[in-house]
């Protein structure tokens, strides 16, 4: 463990990611390295990624490039192209960990995601667990026999059948709606989110009935 880690600045960071990017470490393992070393005050992933490719596009100066008294904010490729990386790497940045990240100005992050990308921010949706091929053609099974005695006999299928529901009933919910928010291309899916049953704190309600007509 290096002493005084906690005092590296980022651009010692830098010229070691250079080091070991010239060594042909790739970035996750210079991110596990550094990890190691520097515990908490290791860079991020995304940073260390976003560092070898500008390495890798030929760039040898870790400092920042010139700014006349403001952030960076003209959306060029090379600014397109890293915000691009970032959310692939993690849909769920936040436009102010963008900025932190790259100096990048807040403005046009802003129109990076939305105009240039097309991206724009959604919540999960929320859908029953996933039920296997056994269990969807089990359902299926029932249906079908159901609309046969139905198509029989209505009146006399109406009177018998009863109905069931159940459900579990949590104290919690495993993840907000708000937590799950990802970024998404105006033509991508809406992303969705299988329910977490936690294997405590919940209890079983069950409801019957009887169809009226």
């Amino acid at each position: 463990m290096v002493e005084n880690n906690a005092n590296m600045d980022k651009f010692e960071k830098r010229e070691v990611i250079k080091y070991l990017f010239l060594k042909g470490m790739s970035g996750t393992a210079i991110h596990d390295d550094m990890l190691a070393t520097l515990g908490n005050n290791a860079p991020a992933y995304s940073v260390v990624k976003n560092w070898l490719a500008k390495f890798k596009r030929g760039r040898n100066s870790v400092e920042d490039k010139h700014r006349s008294g403001c952030p960076k904010d003209a959306a060029s490729a090379e600014n397109v192209q890293i915000v691009n990386d970032m959310l692939k790497e993690d849909r769920r940045l936040t436009i102010r960990y963008i900025v932190d990240t790259t100096d990048i100005h807040a403005t046009t992050v802003h129109r990076i995601v939305s105009d240039d990308l097309g991206m724009k921010k959604v919540s999960a949706r929320w859908v029953p667990t996933v039920l296997t091929d056994k269990q969807k053609q089990s359902c299926f099974d029932v249906c079908t026999d159901h609309l046969c005695h139905f198509q029989a006999k209505p009146q006399i299928f109406l009177d018998r059948i009863i109905t069931q529901d159940e459900t579990w009933v949590h104290h919690f919910d495993p993840e907000t709606k708000r937590q799950s928010v990802v970024w998404k291309h105006a033509s991508s899916p809406t992303p969705r989110i299988f329910k977490v049953t936690p294997s405590a704190e919940k209890v079983t309600a069950t409801v019957f009935g009887t169809v009226k007509v």
